[in-house]
């Protein structure tokens, strides 16, 4: 079993060597679509969750498929730099964190008033 400081190492480094993977080597015009927003290693150091999400949610099912076909590239890649006795598999999974937030500020917008009113104490130099 990994202790907690060498798994968030190897997770820290997956996480690096995926992003440049993505922006650097890989032929497939949806990678630039990806952003890996995460990566947690479980303790075995077998399975690493990789958490990522599309810059708009509309390439969201396009940028699945990319990384799902991908998974053996990726995994053997990062296998190289990572030096262990076996690689870790990779799963992927969407990072909802950025839609959510997206939600919430349209609903916001819709709710707040557009500027405070001109007597209210905020607005005092």
């Amino acid at each position: 079993m990994a202790t907690e400081r060498r798994r968030k190492q190897i997770a820290r480094r997956i996480q690096e060597k995926l992003a440049r993977i993505l922006i650097s080597e890989m032929k497939d015009p949806r990678a630039s679509f990806v952003t890996i927003t995460g990566v947690e290693v479980n303790e075995d150091l077998a399975v690493a969750k990789i958490s990522w999400s599309a810059i708009e949610a509309k390439h969201r099912s396009k940028v699945d498929h990319m990384l799902e076909h991908a998974r053996g590239f990726l995994r053997t890649e990062v296998a190289r730099d990572l030096n262990l006795r076996t690689a870790p598999r990779l799963d992927f999974e969407y990072d909802e964190g950025l839609e959510r937030t997206e939600r919430i500020e349209t609903i916001l917008r819709g709710v707040l008033p557009k500027q405070l009113p001109e007597g209210d104490e905020n607005t005092k130099e």
